[in-house]
């Protein structure tokens, strides 16, 4: 029978242990849960800190090891009120505000964290962390323009950062394509995997994703508490590219008009691993929006809009139509074209022509509704209701409208109910024919009971609303969602680890 012998680090703790139960001081407290955290008990270490503020509620070491406690076991919530204590407590630190600011991230709540990092940089300009984070805040705002001064600031103080190369490509897609590929490729040639590792793991999925914007938004879809991601960009991808271990394959590029070919080692990576792939890229590259009315012919009570690639097809598609730049989403220089002469005087660009169906119903309102198909079933996720035929849920004012929620409402209560049996065999059907692990559709309703498609992919974005929103009541939708995600991938790699 053979000892345990302890190492230093445990009989450190174990005496530091001793001391703090014969003389429980906040000080010791606070250097034991500091210490705990630097051997990665996470849970002793809280617990410490926790005992620790019962006695000194004002003491920052040990809120910092809460708070770095709360973080790194996905308790975000938690961390960033435990971060802006501490802040409010020791003003002028600014890599704590960089903290608090990741957890508000990780919170979705961008608003404050911008606010938040906006007080960093003013502390200390040259803060590499606090002008990255800025940058990254901003691009996810979509406010592109002010993130390239903080993104280009943290290059000069670290030319090799990967996030900052990474926000440099996406702020300058449009305006310089060949600078933001620079970036992309300065990114992805130093980094191409990432392991987003989950505090509880259950379960690792390889996630494959392209460096530019095909990717579905995976942020709310995937539970991060239990589920590790790999995420490796395949554009960069190498034949000695060393996989950390996993159990399911998630194929996240999912708009097909921007899906980049699969290099060889990527596709010998999925031969035979049929078993544990979800959104195979054959299934996935069937989704474009011309191949979209071939794919779905034949399903009974639906219209799916003609569609062409270029101004030729116009004449056998008809006017009025819809005119967009290829592979983009909501409403990104989306037109709406009423005659040849407008269409001859609009610049040349690759553009998705499609044939415009008036959805206007008898109320004025235009409605826009959107149905999230996991493991091929459906989930309704949210009706828009606009006054414009552009519909948007965050631009259609329904949160000024109690009557039009209500209506959203009654929708995700009774999606097949809302629709008529007729339009919802039709949303069913269509769920199978794209036979996709996660895919979703937009749709309307025509006078007559049709299902008018927009677009039906795998490229459609889940996520959950403030809590104190207009909106809240779409949450229980977005659960249910979620849920089903989580039960799909369990009852996936459950099949593929039994046989």
């Amino acid at each position: 029978m053979s000892l345990a012998i302890p190492t230093p680090e445990a009989a450190a703790l174990a005496a530091l242990a001793r001391m703090v139960g014969d003389a429980a001081t906040p000080a010791l407290r606070a250097s034991l849960a500091e210490s705990l955290l630097a051997a990665g008990k996470l849970d002793d270490a809280l617990h410490e800190a926790t005992a620790c503020l019962a006695l000194a509620p004002e003491c920052v070491p040990a809120l910092l090891v809460a708070a770095d406690s709360h973080a790194r076991q996905g308790a975000h919530e938690a961390a960033a009120m435990a971060y802006a204590r501490a802040a409010a407590l020791t003003p002028g630190r600014p890599r704590l505000l960089v903290s608090l600011a990741s957890a508000l991230m990780e919170l979705d709540r961008l608003e404050e964290a911008e606010r938040v990092l906006c007080r960093a940089v003013a502390l200390a300009p040259d803060c590499t962390p606090a002008l990255a984070n800025l940058a990254s805040v901003l691009v996810r705002r979509g406010k592109l323009a002010e993130a390239e001064l903080p993104c280009r600031a943290a290059l000069v103080n670290d030319p090799d950062l990967v996030a900052a190369h990474q926000n440099m490509s996406a702020i300058l897609a449009e305006a310089d394509p060949p600078a933001a590929r620079a970036h992309r490729d300065a990114a992805y040639k130093r980094q191409h995997i990432f392991v987003t590792e989950a505090p509880f793991t259950q379960r690792r999925v390889l996630v494959l994703a392209a460096a530019d914007l095909a990717n579905t938004p995976l942020r709310h879809l995937f539970d991060r508490q239990h589920i590790t991601l790999i995420f490796w960009y395949v554009e960069y991808a190498e034949p000695g590219d060393a996989l950390p271990p996993y159990d399911l394959i998630f194929n996240a590029i999912g708009e097909p008009e921007l899906a980049p070919v699969l290099p060889a080692c990527v596709r010998a990576r999925l031969t035979n691993q049929a078993d544990r792939l979800l959104n195979p890229p054959a299934q996935v590259a069937r989704t474009t929006r011309d191949a979209l009315p071939a794919l779905l012919a034949g399903i009974d009570g639906i219209i799916v809009p003609a569609v062409g690639l270029d101004r030729v097809a116009a004449a056998a598609i008809g006017f009025p139509l819809l005119v967009r730049p290829r592979g983009t989403h909501g409403g990104n220089g989306l037109r709406l074209i009423e005659s040849a002469q407008q269409l001859a005087a609009l610049p040349d660009f690759p553009a998705v022509l499609t044939r415009f169906h008036d959805f206007r119903a008898p109320d004025g309102f235009w409605r826009k509704y959107r149905v999230i198909f996991v493991d091929r079933r459906p989930y309704p996720l949210h009706l828009a209701i606009s006054p414009h035929w552009l519909v948007h849920h965050c631009t259609a004012g329904m949160e000024h409208d109690a009557t039009r929620r209500d209506e959203e409402r009654r929708f995700l209560a009774d999606w097949r109910g809302v629709l008529g049996p007729n339009a919802a065999a039709a949303i069913e059907a269509i769920g199978q024919r794209l036979d996709l692990d996660y895919a979703g559709i937009d749709f309307s309703l025509t006078q007559e009971g049709q299902v008018l498609v927009f677009e039906a992919n795998a490229a459609m974005l889940v996520h959950p609303e403030p809590a104190d929103g207009p909106f809240a009541y779409r949450n229980q939708a977005v659960t249910e969602i979620q849920n089903a995600f989580a039960a799909m991938l369990k009852a996936i790699a459950g099949r593929a680890h039994a046989g």
